[in-house]
């Protein structure tokens, strides 16, 4: 993946998973418990943290000083 995929997938992943912290998602999905929403929203913000290791930092700081 090139870096702009990787971060945005983080931003997006780190949305979802702040939403649903908020309670902000329970108008679109319906969870069946608390312990699915609590699930969804660690899976969501580890998804958000590992896109953050996995970006290609060598190249994307050279990418800014251009």
């Amino acid at each position: 993946m090139k870096n702009y995929q990787i971060i945005l997938t983080a931003i997006g992943s780190f949305l979802v998973g702040v939403s649903i912290l908020n309670g902000t998602a329970q108008q679109y999905v319906h969870f069946a418990g608390p312990e699915n929403e609590l699930g969804c929203a660690v899976i969501a913000l580890t998804m958000g943290t590992l896109c953050i290791f996995g970006l290609d930092w060598k190249g994307f700081l050279t990418y800014l000083t251009k």
